[in-house]
């Protein structure tokens, strides 16, 4: 008897029928925001085109890391990392499954000979990281060996029993701590299914039907502390798997929660094309290689229901994703992370995991998965939802983020900051066609799990209030912070909303309009204190340094061809900028106060290139240019964790 369609959203959250249709909220918005297409779109590169490319100069540069045993060791940790070996195996299989690097077969046979000893005979903590990359350089390598050596292999990836080798099943660790890692364990057995390799379902039926718990009413994955990377490397998994012919009991269930988070993940998408921050791995650059891989999968289910809008927007999605990522992955020098510190110095990586030789083989296996999943005869759309739509999306209270755009500029708050990486109020204002770090791409924490190559600021930072001697920055649930957002204006030309906070020592409300214009952030202090504004200004990323200057309302920042401008609209202000210098993930910046008499103050954000003629450049009474000088070498961190 043929199953039942059912359905897994709250009923609150359906929309009037189209086509004969339900749609959710989300999909109206995705919908509303793709019919604003301008005359003259920016063109841009098929992501299908570079996956192969990119990912290849990464694996050829990971050739020198390989020992020779075939194990790969990281150049800057000097060691084999977990998973490091498994990723290079896959990215290379990948690449040579797709007739690319045929000079290559012989370090691939080794690394494999490595990842498959481990996954037989040894008791690791990353077993289900191995399975789906050492699938695709079997698939790739089988008929290219000796049949005895091959055989060894089938033998090895069909006979170990995966409640066992795995590191995070029932047996090993209680239910909830199974997290992602369970995601690429079953990626890997439909994988090794598709392959022949094994008959036995039990094992994807039993953790499918685990995992399902972890999915949000938007279809959002939420792994501990619900990292936004991690909602994504999740989905990406389990993408796979539905690709690899995953058509089991829960298989409606997963693919309706697939479709959500597809839906909801373009609208988090910045207009640059960045995946959104929040939490662990916050701004390493395997992030949008996974929402990539994600966007091939959907234009796909998307064009076989005949809909091109969606499955166009997908494909376009995917190419701002690569256009995003391909300054820091086609050089000579790759970078794991969304900066250009010198790799030694691993500015941003995440402390304790994360390093720098595995995180770049993963951008490469992604790749080399989006291109095999990729379908060419689609056609790419005119635009995504960040270039031109005008949204207000506020997700679930897990991610507790909200993420506003039109006309292509772009806000990302968080309402309840992670300190670790973290801080609460607007961390995100990006500008189409605007270098992302510029505004800001991610706040400041003054306790940041990952390393940086300066000192970790002395306080929690983002764009935002402070009164009475505290910041809205370094407030959270621990000061019984809550925060309320009312949606004012949803048009094709301004987008408008309140979101007022309330904690243990008062309150505070912002209303936000954004349009082709800029943002202006109005800010009001419900007990009546004098409120200050604090902005975060670019001072390297790295490479490039900025010109600084504050202006008597506010502050400039010059970066290459484009201004950034910070300036009060809504009266006098006292302008300041602190003495030091604080980093994230992104580089390093100074910080620019300014101080109203009053409970109130307005700040008006915009970008423009700099040959652009305003009236501001003849009058504006400029008080200080002047910029700390910076070291020719920046001294890494020698915190742990930081």
């Amino acid at each position: 008897m043929a199953k039942k369609k059912r359905i897994f959203l709250l009923p609150e959250t359906y929309s009037e029928p189209v086509n004969g249709k339900i749609m959710t909220e989300i999909e109206k918005k995705v919908r509303q925001a793709l019919k604003t297409v301008p005359a003259a779109p920016a063109a841009v590169v098929p992501a299908s085109a570079r996956y192969l490319d990119l990912a290849e100069n990464i694996v050829r540069r990971a050739i020198k890391w390989q020992d020779a045993q075939g194990r790969i060791i990281d150049p800057y940790a000097r060691k084999e990392t977990n998973a490091a070996t498994a990723r290079f195996t896959g990215a290379l299989g990948l690449q040579i499954l797709q007739n690319r690097c045929a000079d290559l077969l012989e370090p691939c046979v080794r690394s494999l000979d490595c990842v498959l000893d481990d996954l037989f005979y040894q008791k690791t903590n990353w077993g289900e990281f191995i399975v789906k990359e050492a699938c695709m350089a079997f698939w790739a390598l089988q008929d290219k060996v000796a049949k005895k050596h091959a055989a060894k292999w089938k033998r090895y990836l069909s006979a170990y029993d995966p409640e066992l080798a795995y590191a995070r099943t029932f047996t090993n660790v209680p239910a909830d701590q199974l997290q992602n890692f369970c995601t690429f364990a079953i990626a890997g057995e439909v994988i090794k299914q598709k392959l022949g390799l094994t008959s036995d379902s039990a094992f994807i039926e039993r953790y499918v039907k685990q995992q399902l718990a972890g999915f949000d009413e938007n279809g959002m994955y939420k792994d501990p502390a619900s990292p936004l990377i991690y909602d994504m490397v999740s989905r990406m998994n389990f993408s796979l798997a539905l690709w690899a012919g995953y058509h089991g009991n829960y298989f409606e269930d997963i693919d309706e929660k697939l479709r959500l988070g597809a839906l909801a993940q373009l609208l988090y998408q910045s207009p640059a094309g960045e995946c959104p921050y929040g939490g662990r791995s916050n701004q390493q650059n395997f992030g949008e290689a996974a929402f990539a891989l994600i966007c091939e999968f959907e234009a796909s289910r998307w064009e076989k229901n005949n809909d091109q809008l969606l499955s166009g927007a997908f494909k376009r999605a995917a190419a701002l994703a690569v256009d995003s990522l391909e300054k820091y992955l086609s050089g000579d020098s790759i970078y794991s992370s969304k900066n250009f510190f010198p790799p030694e110095l691993q500015h941003g990586r995440p402390g304790g995991y994360g390093f720098y030789g595995v995180y770049t083989l993963l951008i490469a296996g992604q790749f080399g998965f989006a291109k095999l999943l990729a379908d060419n005869s689609i056609r790419q759309g005119p635009v995504c939802p960040a270039e031109s739509g005008a949204y207000v999306f506020i997700s679930g209270d897990s991610f507790h983020k909200i993420f506003a755009g039109c006309s292509g500029v772009q806000v990302e708050i968080d309402r309840n900051a992670d300190f670790d990486y973290d801080a609460t109020g607007l961390g995100r204002m990006h500008f189409i066609g605007c270098p992302p770090a510029l505004a800001l791409s991610t706040p400041i924490t003054a306790t940041p799990k990952y390393l940086t190559s300066v000192p970790p600021a002395p306080v929690n930072i983002a764009l935002g209030p402070g009164w009475d001697g505290l910041w809205l920055a370094g407030l959270n649930k621990n000061r019984k912070l809550s925060s309320k957002c009312d949606i004012l204006k949803e048009s094709r030309d301004c987008v408008e909303f309140k979101l007022s906070y309330r904690c243990d020592s008062g309150a505070v409300s912002e209303t936000y309009r954004i349009s082709a214009d800029g943002v202006t952030v109005s800010v009001i202090q419900e007990e009546g204190k004098p409120v200050s504004f604090r902005v975060p200004l670019l001072e390297t990323d790295g490479r490039d340094r900025s010109e600084i200057e504050m202006l008597h309302d506010g502050f400039k920042v010059s970066w290459g061809d484009f201004v950034y401008l910070a300036r009060s609209t809504g009266g006098p202000a006292k302008v300041d900028i602190e003495k030091f210098s604080v980093p994230n993930g992104n580089g390093i910046y100074r910080t620019g106060n300014l101080h109203s008499r009053d409970n109130h103050i307005e700040i008006k954000f915009s970008t423009m290139k700099k040959n652009m003629r305003i009236e501001y450049e003849k009058n504006a009474n400029i008080k200080d240019s002047s910029r700390r000088p910076w070291p020719d070498r920046l001294a890494v961190s020698s915190s742990p964790d930081r």
